[in-house]
């Protein structure tokens, strides 16, 4: 009887022993998968901010392009500026410079004019036709044009007047004689001409 007595105390034991390491095993189950749950949540928490800090550098980075399109456009847009002043003025500089050397060659012309007016023998009015029409020729080339002035209204951007004269042949305000003849260069004028005008009494 104290045998079977003693036996069961032991089987308690022994059952009491399993019960408590099956305890204990849950609980370490239990510990670790709250440590799995624990890391999962600092991973999450962890690729959150860094997921936003790479957004943030790939914004930064998407301005700072825009910001240098933006640049380059104003310094393309500049530079077509730049480009267009500088062929304007070469070509401003250009025609300063043909013109002042054709406002020098006038009086040579005025003195061919008036050889070949003169009454000279005609083998020599000749030479001096070819030498003048061959001038001319050039001259008309880089815009060298006379002004109209004969029997047309006195204009005082292209002529200068000198002189008045009463004439019933023409109206008031007529040009009726040039003295000296007037021109332009690439319609910019180098020398009005000189004329008198018809004044009615």
């Amino acid at each position: 009887m104290a045998k079977g007595k003693k036996h069961d105390e032991v089987n308690e034991n022994v059952k009491n022993l399993e019960e408590t390491e099956e305890t204990m095993a849950e609980s370490k189950e239990d510990s670790q998968r709250s440590d799995k749950t624990s890391e999962t949540k600092e991973e999450k928490v962890e690729e959150k901010p860094a997921e936003e800090t790479e957004n943030n550098e790939l914004k930064k980075k998407n301005e700072e392009i825009e910001a240098l399109n933006n640049k380059l456009l104003r310094l393309q847009a500049d530079y077509l500026n730049y480009k267009d002043r500088v062929e304007k003025e070469k070509l401003t500089i250009y025609g300063d410079a043909v013109s002042a050397v054709i406002c020098d060659l006038l009086p040579v012309i005025d003195n061919l004019e008036r050889a070949i007016s003169a009454d000279v023998p005609d083998n020599f009015k000749e030479g001096v036709v070819m030498v003048y029409n061959q001038l001319m020729g050039i001259l008309n080339k880089k815009g060298l044009k006379e002004i109209e002035a004969l029997h047309k209204p006195f204009d005082h951007n292209l002529h200068y007047g000198v002189a008045y004269e009463e004439s019933e042949e023409f109206d008031d305000g007529i040009v009726i004689d040039v003295l000296q003849k007037g021109y332009t260069v690439n319609d910019k004028l180098i020398r009005p001409s000189m004329v008198r005008i018809c004044k009615k009494s």
